[in-house]
Formats: C-alpha cells, structure tokens, sequence
C-alpha cells in the first residue's frame, strides 16, 4: 500500500501548488463518496497538504477548513447512497471484491456498535472510505450518524494537518505513522502544536521576556 500511496501523491506533488485548495476537499470528499479511500487513503493527501502548508504555501487554517467540508460532504454521499442503493451499488464497480469485503465488516460492526464503529472506522486507514456508506445500509438513523461524525471529522481534519506540518516531507512516513498507530499520534500532534501555540502566545504576553 505504500508505494502506490507514494506514487499517486508524488504525481499530485506539482498540482499541490498551483491547485491544493480543490485538491484537498475534493480527494477529501472522494475517499468516502466514491470509495477512493480503499485505494489512497484520505488522510495522507491532507497530511501532505499540512507539508505544503507548513512551508508557507497553503494556509494551514483554511487546509484543516477545507478538509472538514470535503470529508463531512464526502460521508454524507457516502452515507446516502448506502441508504438509498444498499450494497449492490459497489457490485459494479472496480475493485468491488476489495470494497465490498471492507463494506460487509463494517456492517457486521455497525450492527454490533455503531458509535464505536464510526469512530474507529475514522481513524482506521483504508476503512473510512466505506464506513459512511455501510452505515447507511444499516439504517443507521441520520442523526446519529452525524452526532459522531461532525465533531469527529473536525478532529481528525486538523490533527492529521497538524501532523504533516510536524512530520515534514515524507510521504512514507505519514503513510505509516497513520496506518500503525492512528489516533494516538493525532492526538499527540494536536497538543504538540497546541503546546508551542500557547507557549509563544504566553512568551509574546510576557514583558519581561
């Protein structure tokens, strides 16, 4: 998985510059939406974009924005054509081996707990692309579906940003920091950045600095 990660996200590397603003919401709202995920996870093209980011080409602020629309757009298609299409809709589609064997265990899982599912679901490489949508086969009510999802997807949009401006330009690294221990280093790029932000805004405050 790697390597075509690497491989796709070197081939989008020049676009990021002159098109990163429709790059990010737009693979953002693919991985669920279209099932993109399966193949190039979400969460390293928004990592990558926090790179770019933190070199002065792309804001971070309105990168971490852009991904929350295009995620929580992309979740949403993804949640209503479950619910409108059920699982033959990825019958036809490339790779409907790979994707549907993903949409069946995590429906198994929404059927057993569909708050917890969703949220690991997130932060699990590779499976959030499809959780959206086998939550909508399940008829998990709309409701409760965004109840976990927006604060969620606002979560992990700014610390998967946050994590690229921390990391730097290295795609495999991302690819597999995210894939081996998830949330854990969200969170610990979260309070990172956090920390240095406070740290700074303290310092600046301070007269007798």
């Amino acid at each position: 998985m790697t390597a075509i990660v690497t491989e796709i996200v070197d081939w989008l590397r020049p676009a990021f510059t002159t098109a990163g603003y429709a790059i990010v919401p737009a693979a953002m709202f693919l991985e669920s939406a279209a099932f993109l995920g399966v193949l190039i996870p979400g969460d390293v093209i928004l990592a990558v974009a926090g790179v770019y980011a933190a070199a002065g080409e792309m804001s971070v602020p309105i990168v971490i924005v852009l991904g929350i629309v295009g995620a929580l757009a992309g979740e949403t298609a993804g949640y209503l054509v479950g619910r409108g299409y059920g699982r033959s809709a990825v019958d036809h589609l490339p790779f409907a081996d790979r994707i549907g064997r993903k949409v069946d265990r995590a429906g198994e899982a929404i059927h057993a707990n569909a708050g917890k599912t969703i949220v690991a679901g997130r932060f699990a490489t590779g499976v959030a692309g499809v959780v959206p949508f086998a939550a909508g086969i399940a008829d998990v009510p709309m409701r409760t579906f965004f109840l976990y999802s927006v604060p969620l997807v606002a979560g992990w949009a700014t610390g998967v940003v946050l994590l690229g401006t921390l990391v730097g330009n290295n795609v495999e690294l991302i690819d597999r920091i995210l894939s081996s221990i998830g949330w854990f280093v969200l969170v610990a790029a979260t309070l990172v950045v956090a920390g240095r932000w406070a740290w700074r805004r303290w310092r600046s405050a301070d007269p007798s600095s």
